[in-house]
């Protein structure tokens, strides 16, 4: 009895360590779609959609501008940005602007955030596209 609990307790430990080092590595800001729209009206916040110019050319969120994460040019393009400002990312669905957000972060952005489900849960719920 006493060995399967040491074994239950050595499963859980190795659990928990494995899930914080998950949290640590990925550090950035998913923030939800009443979140994105209270912050992205601010001046000092920047909206950046970062779907090829054939996507955005399907819609795009209101006030953003295009920098294509697929593009040869997007880490010229980042580093022309000013890194004190805060960034609102979004792409289709997330997977991309995760990408790009690491990528800002690494190249010293401290203010970058991501719109949950991308515009694809944007759509879902209704919000307003610009065309």
């Amino acid at each position: 009895m006493q060995t399967k609990l040491v074994i239950l307790f050595a499963f859980l430990i190795l659990g928990i360590t494995a899930q914080a080092q998950t949290v640590e590595m990925d550090s950035i800001n998913v923030i939800s779609i009443a979140e994105f729209e209270k912050m992205s009206p601010k001046k000092k916040n920047k909206v950046i959609d970062i779907r090829t110019p054939e996507e955005v050319a399907e819609g795009h969120l209101p006030g953003s501008f295009n920098i294509n994460f697929l593009g040869e040019t997007f880490s010229q393009e980042i580093e022309a940005l000013n890194k004190n400002k805060t960034y609102l990312l979004y792409c289709r669905s997330g997977a991309r602007t995760r990408k790009a957000a690491d990528r800002m972060q690494k190249a010293g952005f401290k203010k970058v955030y991501m719109l949950e489900g991308g515009i694809t849960a944007w759509n879902d719920a209704g919000k307003t596209i610009e065309k």
